[in-house]
């Protein structure tokens, strides 16, 4: 007997697809709005700390959020792969909801906990809706680099079921309450992500109907087919070789690690080799290999400037190479929670390197970069607990033909608190945000300004009760961010607090009255600073965002 014949799919008209794939960008933009309505902390809601993405049922990225971080977007498809090899599709029902927050399975730490629901359309499996929120709290220690090893870190979720059959799953949800301080907080989060899944669903199914789809598989494969074609071509544009750079980094503690890079491009492929970085060390600040490959296909993507959104396509032709044990590849338990200290330099070093050969495509390094900000953990006297997190950037590194942005969030991509938000929910007032002088690196393009960023803790009725544990969040204490092509560097950046020079990642207690400054640097400078133009220099000078010394001493610029 023969076998029935399996109908093939009809070609998508170039319109129709165009259509649905701006469609599927769209609803991963519904996700992330659902999400920030819904949810209950500062860190959503303000900050933007999330990530969304839709899937096909074979695990194919469609399309992710294009404005969240790429440290919770990009580790989106190995946390899934790591759900569905623990629960694979024969094991799924439709209201099944997922959880889980483990860094060596998709998660950057164990704040960031992702849920995953599966779409089910007249009982097939036709895809997969995930989101990825950074956390207020998840138990352990509180916000700090000091944690000595990943069991320190709080509580570290496995692959579990938060629904079954859309019913809660009640263990796990008091499981989770019992061990997190916010639990309000926290468990409505996951609500939040929940419900935008759902939404997510709900418009995966949409087009099946609208289509009479029975799955996404047509659509996705030309979507990624399509994708990795225009990668490939474009990095087929691209000189041919190995280009290599060395950056030292201090971290907590005032050590030192070493990060080498070798991006290598060979037909229409990139490789990204980080072989003979420092080993993992102690201070969390450990990266899992999900993590460094989030941030550093970021970066190249950015170089790339494709003119189709991020998918399973455009991913394909970049490869990460990184040493299991060293601090950008680490094994089980490393201590994690300060991974942005070393993942958010690696589009940096990524540009750095390759710079001489594609300078037209790179910028100088960012004074964003690690990412600079304040956790704060106390009680106001009406009784209310606060536990806010706020980021506040430095300078974008100088381009080719470009001055570089000030004060922005490059390349973690979220947003900071508004004042506001922070002296409405925090007994504590902004006293200054202003871009700090001089701190741009100089250059023929000079880089984007950092900021001096002042808070003051209320003080009687108004402040806090007793002792706030607090963590800053911050570096570039002794290596300043670089130059590219001869443009200078930025100046160091200074965290004090009570008027003395503090270190970034510990935990320290503050009081009603303290008063914490932050000077943030702005990015480096590209190209030699004696070739910028003269009116440029005169601009920033009369604006106020250089002083007359640093004219004459980078530019040789003397006022008339």
């Amino acid at each position: 007997m023969n076998a029935p014949a399996v109908k093939t799919p009809p070609a998508i008209d170039p319109v129709t697809l165009e259509m649905l794939w701006r469609r599927l960008v769209s609803i991963v933009g519904e996700l992330g709005s659902t999400l920030r309505r819904t949810s209950f902390s500062t860190v959503v809601r303000d900050i933007g700390d999330y990530g969304c993405a839709v899937f096909d049922a074979g695990t194919r990225l469609l399309a992710q959020t294009p404005d969240s971080t790429p440290g919770l977007c990009g580790p989106l498809g190995a946390m899934l792969r790591h759900l569905v090899a623990l629960h694979p599709p024969a094991t799924l029902a439709e209201g099944d909801v997922l959880i889980g927050n483990d860094p060596w399975a998709g998660s950057g730490h164990h704040n960031d906990v992702t849920i995953m629901v599966p779409v089910f359309r007249r009982g097939t499996l036709i895809g997969y809706v995930i989101t990825c929120c950074h956390h207020v709290d998840i138990g352990g220690r509180r916000a700090t680099t000091e944690s000595r090893d990943n069991y320190e870190e709080g509580l570290r979720i496995p692959a579990l079921k938060y629904h079954r059959a859309g019913e809660p799953n009640a263990d796990v949800v008091a499981f989770i309450a019992a061990n997190v301080r916010s639990h309000e907080t926290v468990l409505g989060d996951i609500g939040a992500q929940v419900a935008a899944c759902h939404v997510g669903a709900e418009r995966l199914r949409e087009i099946c109907d609208e289509m009479g789809w029975a799955s996404l598989k047509g659509l996705a494969d030309e979507i990624v087919t399509r994708s990795e074609a225009v990668t490939r071509a474009e990095i087929a544009k691209l000189p041919k070789g190995t280009w290599r750079h060395e950056a030292k980094i201090d971290i907590v503690g005032g050590e030192t690690v070493t990060l080498c890079t070798a991006v290598t491009i060979a037909g229409d492929e990139i490789t990204v080799d980080y072989s003979g970085s420092s080993p993992q060390v102690k201070p969390a600040i450990n990266c899992t290999l999900s993590y460094t490959s989030a941030y550093t296909t970021f970066g190249v993507l950015c170089m790339l400037d494709l003119p189709v959104a991020v998918n399973e396509g455009t991913l394909r032709p970049i490869k990460v190479v990184a040493e299991e044990g060293s601090v950008v590849h680490c094994r089980f338990p490393a201590p994690v929670f300060g991974r942005t200290a070393i993942g958010t330099f690696l589009p940096d070093l990524v540009y750095l390197a390759i710079a001489p050969a594609a300078p037209q495509r790179v910028c100088a390094a960012a004074g964003a970069t690690p990412m600079w900000g304040q956790y704060m953990f106390g009680k106001r006297h009406d009784g209310a607990d606060f536990a806010p997190f706020n980021v506040s950037s430095g300078g974008l590194g100088a381009r080719a033909g470009k001055d570089g942005v000030s004060c922005l969030a490059f390349p973690y991509n979220v947003g900071n608190t508004p004042v506001e938000v922070i002296e409405s929910e925090v007994p504590m007032i902004v006293e200054e945000r202003s871009l700090w002088e001089d701190s741009a690196g100089p250059g023929r393009f000079r880089g984007g300004f950092g900021q001096r960023y002042v808070l003051r803790l209320l003080e009687g009725e108004l402040g806090p009760v007793g002792d706030v544990l607090a963590s800053f969040r911050g570096g570039r204490f002794i290596y300043p961010p670089e130059g590219v092509l001869g443009g200078g560097p930025a100046p160091r950046g200074y965290l004090s607090i009570r008027g003395a020079s503090e270190d970034a990642g510990r935990q320290v207690i503050v009081r009603a009255g303290d008063r914490i400054v932050s000077h943030i640097p702005g990015g480096g400078g590209y190209g030699d600073p004696k070739a910028r133009d003269r009116e440029a220099v005169k601009a920033d000078l009369r604006n106020g965002l250089i002083t007359a010394d640093h004219a004459r001493t980078w530019y040789d610029y003397e006022e008339a």
